[in-house]
Protein backbone atom coordinates (compact mmCIF):
# COMPACT_ATOMS: atom_id res chain seq x y z
CA UNK A 1 0.00 0.00 0.00
CA UNK A 2 1.02 3.60 -0.46
CA UNK A 3 2.82 5.35 2.41
CA UNK A 4 1.66 8.92 2.85
CA UNK A 5 3.18 11.99 4.45
CA UNK A 6 6.72 10.73 5.01
CA UNK A 7 8.64 13.21 7.16
CA UNK A 8 12.10 12.91 8.61
CA UNK A 9 12.49 14.91 11.78
CA UNK A 10 15.91 16.05 12.94
CA UNK A 11 17.08 15.05 16.41
CA UNK A 12 16.05 17.20 19.33
CA UNK A 13 19.22 16.57 21.35
CA UNK A 14 22.88 15.73 20.90
CA UNK A 15 24.03 18.82 19.02
CA UNK A 16 23.25 17.30 15.60
CA UNK A 17 21.76 19.71 13.04
CA UNK A 18 20.03 18.46 9.90
CA UNK A 19 18.75 20.80 7.19
CA UNK A 20 17.20 20.25 3.78
CA UNK A 21 14.56 17.78 4.95
CA UNK A 22 11.35 17.88 2.94
CA UNK A 23 8.10 15.96 3.26
CA UNK A 24 7.37 13.21 0.74
CA UNK A 25 3.64 13.36 -0.06
CA UNK A 26 3.36 9.67 -0.91
CA UNK A 27 5.56 6.71 -1.64
CA UNK A 28 4.25 3.77 -3.69
CA UNK A 29 5.27 0.15 -2.94
CA UNK A 30 8.85 -0.63 -4.06
CA UNK A 31 9.42 3.04 -4.88
CA UNK A 32 12.15 5.24 -3.50
CA UNK A 33 12.66 8.95 -3.01
CA UNK A 34 15.91 10.89 -2.88
CA UNK A 35 16.69 14.17 -1.16
CA UNK A 36 19.89 16.01 -0.41
CA UNK A 37 20.36 16.94 3.21
CA UNK A 38 23.10 18.64 5.21
CA UNK A 39 24.16 17.04 8.47
CA UNK A 40 26.30 18.81 11.05
CA UNK A 41 26.96 16.11 13.59
CA UNK A 42 28.75 18.44 15.97
CA UNK A 43 32.22 17.78 17.26
CA UNK A 44 31.89 14.40 18.88
CA UNK A 45 29.55 12.03 17.09
CA UNK A 46 29.54 9.90 13.95
CA UNK A 47 25.83 9.30 13.79
CA UNK A 48 22.57 11.18 13.79
CA UNK A 49 19.39 9.68 15.19
CA UNK A 50 16.27 10.68 13.27
CA UNK A 51 12.53 10.06 13.52
CA UNK A 52 10.79 8.95 10.34
CA UNK A 53 7.09 9.80 10.60
CA UNK A 54 4.38 8.60 8.27
CA UNK A 55 0.60 8.56 8.34
CA UNK A 56 0.95 5.05 9.83
CA UNK A 57 3.36 5.79 12.67
CA UNK A 58 6.83 6.87 13.81
CA UNK A 59 10.04 4.91 13.27
CA UNK A 60 13.58 5.47 14.53
CA UNK A 61 16.48 5.67 12.11
CA UNK A 62 20.21 6.21 12.47
CA UNK A 63 22.30 7.98 9.86
CA UNK A 64 25.93 6.85 10.15
CA UNK A 65 28.45 9.41 8.98
CA UNK A 66 31.70 8.33 7.33
CA UNK A 67 34.83 9.13 9.34
CA UNK A 68 36.22 11.43 6.64
CA UNK A 69 33.10 13.63 6.90
CA UNK A 70 33.48 14.16 10.65
CA UNK A 71 36.88 15.84 10.33
CA UNK A 72 36.97 19.61 10.79
CA UNK A 73 39.27 21.65 8.52
CA UNK A 74 42.20 23.30 10.35
CA UNK A 75 44.27 26.28 9.24
CA UNK A 76 47.96 25.59 9.67
CA UNK A 77 51.25 27.00 8.37
CA UNK A 78 53.59 24.74 6.42
CA UNK A 79 56.17 24.94 9.24
CA UNK A 80 53.61 23.90 11.88
CA UNK A 81 52.39 21.08 9.61
CA UNK A 82 55.93 19.71 9.11
CA UNK A 83 56.65 19.92 12.85
CA UNK A 84 53.38 18.18 13.78
CA UNK A 85 53.88 15.47 11.14
CA UNK A 86 57.35 14.72 12.54
CA UNK A 87 55.84 14.36 16.01
CA UNK A 88 53.22 11.94 14.64
CA UNK A 89 55.50 9.43 12.93
CA UNK A 90 55.81 5.73 13.66
CA UNK A 91 52.57 4.23 14.99
CA UNK A 92 50.66 7.43 14.15
CA UNK A 93 51.67 7.47 10.48
CA UNK A 94 50.22 5.47 7.63
CA UNK A 95 51.16 5.38 3.96
CA UNK A 96 49.42 4.01 0.93
CA UNK A 97 50.65 3.82 -2.64
CA UNK A 98 48.34 4.57 -5.57
CA UNK A 99 48.43 5.06 -9.32
CA UNK A 100 46.52 7.98 -10.79
CA UNK A 101 44.26 7.50 -13.79
CA UNK A 102 44.61 9.53 -16.96
CA UNK A 103 44.43 13.26 -16.18
CA UNK A 104 44.35 12.49 -12.46
CA UNK A 105 47.43 14.51 -11.50
CA UNK A 106 45.74 17.88 -11.99
CA UNK A 107 42.68 16.73 -9.98
CA UNK A 108 44.54 15.52 -6.87
CA UNK A 109 43.97 18.67 -4.74
CA UNK A 110 40.26 18.65 -5.62
CA UNK A 111 39.98 14.90 -5.04
CA UNK A 112 41.51 15.21 -1.56
CA UNK A 113 39.11 18.03 -0.64
CA UNK A 114 36.10 16.13 -2.03
CA UNK A 115 37.11 12.99 -0.11
CA UNK A 116 38.18 14.30 3.30
CA UNK A 117 36.92 17.42 5.07
CA UNK A 118 40.31 19.15 5.42
CA UNK A 119 41.92 22.52 4.62
CA UNK A 120 44.81 23.02 2.20
CA UNK A 121 48.13 23.91 3.82
CA UNK A 122 49.96 24.22 0.48
CA UNK A 123 48.59 25.88 -2.65
CA UNK A 124 47.23 24.19 -5.74
CA UNK A 125 50.00 25.93 -7.71
CA UNK A 126 52.59 24.27 -5.44
CA UNK A 127 50.97 20.92 -6.24
CA UNK A 128 51.25 21.55 -9.98
CA UNK A 129 54.93 22.61 -9.61
CA UNK A 130 56.16 20.09 -7.04
CA UNK A 131 53.74 17.17 -7.10
CA UNK A 132 53.27 17.35 -3.33
CA UNK A 133 50.38 18.74 -1.32
CA UNK A 134 49.54 19.04 2.37
CA UNK A 135 46.13 19.28 4.04
CA UNK A 136 45.14 19.61 7.72
CA UNK A 137 42.14 18.91 9.87
CA UNK A 138 41.13 17.73 13.32
CA UNK A 139 38.63 15.33 14.76
CA UNK A 140 37.17 15.35 18.25
CA UNK A 141 36.55 11.96 19.82
CA UNK A 142 36.98 12.86 23.46
CA UNK A 143 37.87 16.03 25.30
CA UNK A 144 40.72 17.06 22.99
CA UNK A 145 40.75 17.49 19.21
CA UNK A 146 43.10 15.12 17.43
CA UNK A 147 45.25 16.32 14.53
CA UNK A 148 44.70 14.86 11.06
CA UNK A 149 47.52 15.64 8.62
CA UNK A 150 47.56 14.48 5.00
CA UNK A 151 50.48 14.61 2.56
CA UNK A 152 50.04 13.42 -1.01
CA UNK A 153 52.90 13.18 -3.47
CA UNK A 154 52.79 11.92 -7.05
CA UNK A 155 54.95 11.77 -10.16
CA UNK A 156 53.23 13.67 -12.95
CA UNK A 157 54.69 11.47 -15.71
CA UNK A 158 54.02 8.02 -14.19
CA UNK A 159 51.02 8.79 -11.98
CA UNK A 160 52.62 6.82 -9.14
CA UNK A 161 52.05 8.37 -5.76
CA UNK A 162 51.88 8.02 -2.01
CA UNK A 163 49.26 9.24 0.43
CA UNK A 164 50.59 9.75 3.96
CA UNK A 165 48.31 10.33 6.94
CA UNK A 166 49.55 11.39 10.37
CA UNK A 167 47.03 11.43 13.21
CA UNK A 168 47.00 11.32 16.98
CA UNK A 169 44.72 8.25 16.69
CA UNK A 170 46.36 5.37 14.79
CA UNK A 171 42.97 3.79 14.01
CA UNK A 172 41.90 6.95 12.18
CA UNK A 173 45.23 6.97 10.36
CA UNK A 174 44.68 3.47 8.95
CA UNK A 175 41.09 4.18 7.94
CA UNK A 176 41.92 7.44 6.14
CA UNK A 177 44.83 5.92 4.22
CA UNK A 178 42.40 3.39 2.74
CA UNK A 179 39.84 6.07 1.87
CA UNK A 180 42.47 8.25 0.16
CA UNK A 181 44.03 5.37 -1.77
CA UNK A 182 40.65 4.41 -3.17
CA UNK A 183 39.72 7.97 -4.11
CA UNK A 184 43.07 8.79 -5.71
CA UNK A 185 43.22 5.51 -7.67
CA UNK A 186 39.76 6.01 -9.17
Amino acid sequence: SVIRRVRINPPKAGGVKVTGLTEIAELAPNASATMQINVDAGASTREAKLDVRTGAGTYSATLSLPLEETIRPSAMSVDNFVSAAKALQGFNEGKGKFTLGSGGFERVPTTVLETVNVMPVTSEAAWQDEGEGKWAGSITKGAMPERVLITVSADKSTGSGTATVNCDDAMITAALVGVLKKALSA
